[in-house]
C-alpha cells in the first residue's frame, strides 16, 4: 500500500476560535467605577473596552455615573484590561487592570487621566480622538446611542443611529469605520467594504480602515488585492494590532509563504501579545512550514499553539499530518484523533490522514472505515474519486482475507 502526499487542503484551513468555558462566581458581580479626572463620577454613560486573558475583547457601557458590572458570559478567573479612550477633550485614554478570583470580590476604580494632548497615535496615523472635536453634538450623541445598542448586542437597533450620525456628519471617521465593523460582523462584506472604502477615501492614515479592508478582503478569497492593501500598511505601522496576522493570510494566500514566514516571525517577537494573537501567530507559522514541507520546523509551532490552546482543531490536525509526514505515528494518530474529537467534519481531513497512517500501519479495516467517514463528511471532496478507488480497493482486500 502507497502513501499519500500531505493533503493541501488541510494546510489552507481557517484558524480555529478559542474555545472557553465561563466560570461561575459565588459572589456579588465584579464592577468597574470610573471616575473623572477631577475625581467626581461621569455625568453620562461611558464607553470602555474589556479585554480579557484569553484574548476576548468587548465593548460596554457604564451606567449614567460610570458604574459598570462584569455580568454573564464576561465572567470568568481571569486578568482583564479596562480601556477607556480619550474623548479628545476632557482626558486622555487611560487603562486599568484586574483579576477576577473565584470568591474574591472585585472592585475596580479607574481614574480617568487629565486630557493633555500628548498621547499620539503610530506614526503617520490619524488621531482619532482629535478628529471628534469637530464632530456636532447630534452625531455625537447618535455615535453614543449606536454603540450602547451594539454592547447591549442589539444590531439591528444600533445600525440606524450608525447612519443618522454618519448623515448628520458624512467624514466621521470613527462611525464609518465601526458600522463597518458591524456589517463585518453580521457578514455584510459589501455594505463594510464600502464604509472602510469611504473612510481610506477622507483619510488614509485612518490606518483601522485599511486593516479591516484587508480583512475582508482575506474573507472574500482576494488575496492579491488584500496584499495590495496591507503590504504599504505594514511597511508604515507593522505594529497595529491584528495585522501582521492579515498580511501573512493575504500572503499566504498569495503564495508568498517566505515573506509570510518573515512576517510571522517578526510578530513573535511582540512580548505584549495577548494569548489569542499568540495561537494565530504560531499556527500560521506552523501551517507556512508545513506547505514549505520543512515538517521538523512546522511541529515546533504547532505543538506550542495546542499547547496555548488544547481546544484549537485546525492546530492539532495540521500538527497530525506533519507528524505523518515525519512517520511518527503514534503521535500522528493521536493529534488526529484529537482534532476529530474538537472540530468534527469541519475537520473531515483528519480522517483522511488517518486512512493514510492506518494504510502505513497495514490496518485495513481501520483505514476503510477512516476513508468512508471523510466521505460522509465531505462527498464532494477534490480527491473523492481516488478516496473511493482506495476504499474498492481495502474492500477487495478484506474480501479476500
Amino acid at each position: 500500500m502507497h502513501r499519500f502526499k500531505l493533503c493541501v487542503y488541510c494546510l489552507s484551513l481557517v484558524i480555529a476560535l478559542i474555545v472557553w468555558t465561563p466560570g461561575t462566581l459565588g459572589q456579588a458581580p465584579p464592577a468597574i467605577q470610573i471616575f473623572m479626572p477631577d475625581g467626581s463620577l461621569p455625568t453620562r454613560n461611558m464607553r470602555l473596552t474589556l479585554t480579557r486573558d484569553d484574548g476576548r475583547i468587548e465593548t460596554v457601557f457604564t451606567d449614567t455615573k460610570g458604574k459598570f458590572q462584569v455580568t454573564g458570559d464576561l465572567i470568568r478567573e481571569a486578568d482583564y484590561i479596562v480601556t477607556v479612550e480619550s474623548d479628545g477633550r476632557t482626558f486622555d485614554t487611560t487603562t486599568a487592570r484586574f483579576r477576577i478570583i473565584r470568591s474574591t470580590p472585585v472592585y475596580t476604580p479607574v481614574f480617568l487621566q487629565p486630557y493633555t494632548s500628548k498621547t499620539k497615535p503610530p506614526p503617520g496615523a490619524i488621531d482619532v480622538a482629535a478628529l471628534d472635536v469637530n464632530v456636532p453634538i447630534e452625531a455625537r450623541t447618535a455615535y453614543e446611542e449606536a454603540m450602547k445598542a451594539v454592547g447591549s448586542g442589539n444590531s439591528a437597533e444600533a445600525i440606524p443611529y450608525f447612519q443618522k450620525a454618519i448623515s448628520l456628519y458624512p467624514p466621521y471617521l470613527r462611525a464609518l469605520n465601526d458600522l463597518g465593523v458591524l456589517y463585518l460582523k453580521l457578514n455584510r462584506l459589501d455594505d463594510a467594504s464600502r464604509l472602510f472604502e469611504q473612510a481610506i477615501k477622507i483619510d488614509r492614515r485612518f490606518y483601522f480602515a485599511r486593516l479591516n479592508l484587508g480583512v475582508i478582503l482575506n474573507r472574500q478569497g482576494n488575496y492579491k488585492k488584500a496584499a495590495e492593501t496591507l503590504s504599504p500598511l505594514y511597511d508604515e505601522s507593522r505594529s497595529l494590532r491584528g495585522l501582521p496576522s492579515s498580511y501573512a493570510d493575504a500572503l499566504i494566500g498569495t503564495g508568498q509563504l517566505s515573506k509570510a514566514e518573515k512576517v510571522l516571525r517578526t510578530a513573535l517577537a511582540d512580548t505584549g501579545m495577548d494569548l489569542k494573537s499568540q495561537v494565530d501567530i504560531h499556527f500560521k507559522l506552523g501551517l507556512v512550514l508545513s506547505r514549505e514541507e520543512r515538517f521538523a520546523e512546522a511541529v515546533v509551532y504547532l505543538e506550542k499553539t495546542v499547547t496555548l490552546d488544547p481546544n484549537a482543531a485546525n492546530a492539532h490536525l495540521v500538527l497530525g499530518g506533519s507528524l505523518l509526514q515525519l512517520n511518527r505515528l503514534p503521535e500522528a494518530e493521536k493529534g488526529l484523533i484529537r482534532a476529530y474529537a474538537l472540530g468534527g467534519s469541519a475537520v473531515a481531513s483528519a480522517q483522511m490522514f488517518l486512512g493514510q497512517l492506518y494504510l502505513m500501519q497495514r490496518n485495513p479495516e481501520a483505514a476503510l472505515e477512516a476513508f468512508e467517514l471523510y466521505l460522509k463528511d465531505m462527498p464532494a471532496a477534490p480527491n473523492s474519486a481516488k478516496i473511493k478507488i482506495e476504499i474498492s480497493k481495502l474492500k477487495a482486500t478484506l474480501n479476500k482475507e
